[in-house]
């Protein structure tokens, strides 16, 4: 079973290296299509894991790696098209992305319900003070967006937090998994923002893609212990 898990892990890193490869070199097009194969590694990694272990967990996890391959292709194409376009695709992407943190936040509250009030403590803390500094370091294109932008990164946090709550009431691989993962989700994220409409750092391109694969492939293999 887990030479599965690896061989799937190991198959998608070394597209996404391609893949990142292909964006530096300014082929979009065919960059977008390495993105989604890419991503469709974890994906295949999560439904293996959940045909192994049948649970209502892995299926919402299983339904949000989807969301996160739309998203990917979704924010890639961004680099293809111009202008409103451009940014409506993005916004799109961002959207898959939500409905997917928001799979896994009901996964992780599905384990336990008494992490709600702390994790939304927990979510509010973090939120003041990590969003701002970030926000006050990027120029957004609209206000809508600079809005969607402090949305979306309070349900990344949040979604991290209620997995950093589950291991702290229950240490298992399954919260160790997440909990890593939903880590490595929120980093990537913030680099993703900040590359997107900040500094273009070559280098933070190359460590927010290979961060957000990491956390998805430790997400979908948290459904092994469900």
């Amino acid at each position: 079973m887990y030479w599965v898990i690896a061989c799937l892990a190991v198959l998608g890193i070394a597209i996404d290296i391609w893949f990142i490869k292909t964006e530096y070199a300014g082929k979009m097009v065919k960059a977008t299509v390495y993105k989604g194969l890419a991503s469709l590694t974890f994906v295949s990694l999560g439904i293996y894991a959940y045909i192994r272990v049948p649970s209502r967990f892995g299926l919402l996890i299983v339904i949000g790696l989807i969301l996160g391959l739309i998203g990917d292709v979704l924010l890639n194409l961004r680099n293809v098209l111009r202008g409103a376009a451009s940014r409506k695709i993005f916004a799109l992407g961002i959207f898959s992305f939500v409905c997917g943190h928001f799979l896994y936040i009901a996964a992780l509250i599905g384990r336990n319900t008494d992490i709600i009030l702390i994790s939304l403590i927990v979510t509010a803390v973090a939120s003041a003070v990590l969003i701002r500094p970030l926000m006050t370091r990027i120029t957004a294109p609209s206000k809508g967006l600079e809005i969607f932008g402090y949305v979306y990164l309070a349900i990344v946090i949040g979604m991290s937090s209620c997995a950093e709550v589950l291991l702290y009431k229950e240490v298992s691989p399954l919260t160790l998994l997440f909990f890593f993962g939903g880590l490595l989700f929120m980093v990537s994220d913030f680099i993703m923002i900040y590359y997107s409409f900040g500094k273009k750092i070559k280098p933070l391109r190359a460590i927010n893609l290979l961060a957000y694969f990491v956390a998805q492939v430790l997400i979908a293999t948290s459904i092994l212990f469900a």
